[in-house]
């Protein structure tokens, strides 16, 4: 599952999310969520992929940060 998908279903901000994830600033993750051929889109580091991974509970995966 996409972490944009996890986080409108669970009715997350951006703002909201940063904060879950412990991310610097909503802008962070915004890039997350973006579709991965957008131009800003990122990939997170191996930190935040574990963090994702645990809040999640495993609906999103390392693998779903690639298209």
């Amino acid at each position: 599952m996409k972490l944009e998908k996890w986080r409108s279903e669970k009715n997350l901000t951006l703002t909201q999310l940063a904060e879950k994830l412990g991310a610097p600033h909503a802008t962070v993750v915004r890039r997350w969520c973006l579709p991965t051929d957008h131009k800003d889109y990122k990939i997170p580091s191996a930190k935040y992929m574990l963090i994702i991974q645990e809040t999640t509970m495993g609906a999103v995966t390392p693998n779903d940060f690639y298209g």
